[in-house]
Parts: C-alpha cells; structure tokens; sequence
C-alpha cells in the first residue's frame, strides 16, 4: 500500500526532530547520564517543536493574508517567551563546563536559545510558505484536470445522439422502402451502440475495438444504398497492443463519408487507411466531393469537436491536418503514444 503524501510529510518531520534530538544528546550525554542527557535534550526540543508549528499556524494566519506587520509582532513575542522558557528550563539541569561559555552560563543559553529559535522561525516561515504554494498548485490542476474531463465527456456526448440520428435515418429509409436489409441493419446498429454506450465511456480502449467499429460503421453505411459504394479500407500494424480514446475515429470516418458526393457523382469514392505501430498512429480519409452538394441542416460534430478532444486527452502529441480541392478533401492524423 503505497503511503499518502501527508503520512509520508509526517514521517519526514518525525526523522528531522528525532535527528536534532539525537545531537542534543551527543552534547548532554558527555556531562550527563543517558536519563538526564534525553531529559535536557527534550527540554530545548519540545520548545522549539512548539515554536516551528505555532508559526505554521501565523504565517496562514496573518503572513498569507498579507498582514506582514501583526505577523512579526506576534513572532518577536513568540520567540522571546520561547526564548526565556529554554533558558530556564535549561538553568534547572546540573552546570555544564563553563569554559564552554564565552559569559555566564545564562547568558550562553540565551545566546544560544535566540539563534535556534530564529532559525526555526525562519525554517518554518519558509517551509510554510513553499507547502501553502504547493497545494495550491496541486488544487489548480486538479481543478483544471476535472474541467478537462467535464468538457471531454460533453464532447463525447456529441458524438453519441448524432451517430444515432444519422443511422436511424438510414434504417427509416430501408423500412420505408421494406428492404430486406433492414433487420440486418438494425444488428450492426445495435453492435456499434454498445460500443458507443458502454465502450464510448471508458478512458481508453484497445486500438483493435476501434478499427472492428469502423468497419462496422463503414458497412452499416454501405446498406444504405441500392448501389455499391467505392470505399476502400484498409488498416495495419500493431492494433493489439495499443489503446486510444474511445470514438475519436469514428467521427473522422463519419465526416468523411457525410461530405462525400456518393449521391450525385457515380465515381465518388472514399480511401480510409490506418497504420499503426507502438510509437505512432496514422490514420487518413480521403473523399471526394462537390462544394454545391446540399448538407443536412444539423451539420456534424466535425473535425473541430475532435481536435478539442485530442487536445484534452493528446495535448502536444498529434498533428491533425485537412486537405481540400474543389474536388476532394483529406484528413490526415498523426497520434504519437508516450510510454
């Protein structure tokens, strides 16, 4: 079980006082027993742990809400009383060799009592400080990390009513006409709705699901007309081994073919080409069209709806270009995969 950060930060503080407790009693325990040398080692440590953490609670107190002036009052007061409390506490334990004070012994311990003490204030202002900006940081990207994510799920929510309408458009038009296509149909429209609704919510799926779905997309579409279709597909490299965000191509091959003259030109026809390997994924449409074509008044989620979502979920990682003549229009991706 991997230990949180504010367990870990805990532990770190305990290893750092235990460490100058241990050097209070490398000094005691050469005058003192071992009882009084920890006795004497507590007694400048406990003061000073209590000044670190009161600060803690003073720099969120007045420093971070910029009252700079009550901040260091309040400090200068609080290291003089620490300051008074060591030394007497000190006083109370037998004398220590005074060769080892430049004054009196009182006057060594105050010495000594001020400059720890100002070190620990100036440790614990700036550790503070650095903490109360790290957490900050972290609650911005997480903040950033749940809007992204909101507006991804908005984003794929696009996809799905439109996919739907479309198709159901489609099997209408064979019912209509009592084609013997229609249940057919009605299959590959439920294949490709489950995944649209349960694969479509996931992080990620295996790369192979989503080239599988484009060739069912890609044949639901081709029933739709009395007339054989010039769609060529074709896709390879190694689809097991990768993932990618779900429905992000489909939507590419959608638009394609929503764009493409099949209606009024007999030799219109669409290449789909996807290559794949560990470190990058390629895929292309290309159609052909005609800019006078009538388009349904809903329009699509378009091309624009995908970059949105690759840079959510790709940021710096693709490169999604579009190609257009008068006659023909290109989509090209370039995905790279970062292990």
């Amino acid at each position: 079980m991997r230990m949180d950060y504010r367990s870990l930060k805990w532990w770190i503080h305990a290893g750092i006082w235990m460490v100058i407790l241990l050097v209070y009693l490398i000094i005691f325990v050469q005058y003192f027993s071992m009882g009084l040398s920890i006795l004497r080692g507590l007694a400048n440590l406990l003061p000073m742990m209590l000044l670190f953490y009161l600060n803690l609670y003073l720099v969120n107190r007045f420093y971070e809400r910029k009252k700079y002036t009550l901040f260091l009052l309040i400090n200068m007061l609080l290291l003089y009383s620490l300051v008074v409390l060591r030394v007497n506490l000190n006083l109370l334990f037998p004398q220590i060799n005074t060769d080892l004070f430049i004054a009196n012994e009182k006057t060594g311990w105050r010495i000594g009592a001020l400059i720890t003490n100002i070190l620990i204030l100036l440790v614990s202002t700036f550790y503070q400080i650095l903490e109360n900006r790290y957490t900050a940081e972290q609650h911005n990207q997480a903040v950033i990390q749940k809007q992204q994510e909101a507006q991804l799920q908005f984003l794929r929510a696009q996809i799905n009513p439109h996919f739907l309408f479309n198709t159901l458009n489609n099997i209408y038009s064979l019912a209509v006409m009592r084609s013997e296509k229609t249940a057919e149909m009605v299959l590959k429209l439920s294949n490709l709705l489950r995944y649209v609704v349960y694969d479509g919510r996931q992080e990620q799926v295996d790369l192979s699901r989503e080239v599988k779905q484009i060739q069912e997309y890609i044949d639901l579409f081709k029933m739709r007309s009395e007339h054989p279709l010039n769609i060529h597909y074709i896709y390879s490299g190694q689809l097991e081994v990768l993932k990618i965000e779900p429905m992000i191509l489909i939507p590419i091959v959608e638009n394609c073919f929503k764009h493409c003259d099949f209606d009024i030109n007999e030799d219109a026809y669409t290449e789909i080409e996807l290559v794949a390997d560990r470190q990058q994924l390629t895929f292309r449409t290309f159609n052909t069209k005609n800019d006078t074509q009538q388009k349904d008044s809903q329009g699509g989620v378009g091309l624009e709806n995908i970059r949105r979502r690759l840079d959510l979920k790709y940021p710096a990682q693709f490169d999604l270009k579009t190609q257009t003549t008068t006659e023909t229009f290109e989509v090209t991706l370039n995905l790279k995969f970062i292990k």
